[in-house]
């Protein structure tokens, strides 16, 4: 596996597709979110599943600023800045990601991810974009 098949299963994350979800996610995963705070894999699919019902998902997202690191043969850390436009909203939001994959009996998991949105200056424009 390199960094760009994790990045792949990164940006299928963005589909709002549960079962992508749970199968991408180790069973223990953790997400950060200013939203919601610390939740579990289950607690995300579930959330997914109901954003679905309601028809709300990402229409478009891009990713820039990619960075990738490998602490270990087992372990890679993703970097990113995702620009990310939901359905029913005109605007794009953009956060800082950071994502952690583990070697999980022979498949890659997502075992942590976390999102940092950048905030708006007087102008309008994400500070240091």
């Amino acid at each position: 596996m390199n960094s760009t098949e994790l990045y792949e299963i990164e940006r299928s994350l963005w589909t709002n597709d549960p079962k992508v979800y749970h199968d991408s996610l180790r069973h223990d995963a953790l997400l950060l979110f200013q939203e919601t705070g610390v939740i579990t894999r289950d607690t995300a699919v579930a959330a997914i599943r109901e954003e679905n019902r309601e028809d709300r998902r990402w229409a478009e997202v891009s990713f820039s600023d990619q960075r990738t690191l490998s602490p270990t043969q087992d372990t890679y850390v993703l970097i990113y800045k995702a620009t990310a436009r939901w359905n029913y909203e005109q605007s794009p939001i953009t956060v800082l990601c950071s994502s952690i994959y583990a070697l999980h009996s022979g498949d890659w998991k997502l075992v942590f991810h976390q999102q940092t949105p950048l905030a708006a200056g007087p102008s309008g424009l994400h500070p240091g974009i």
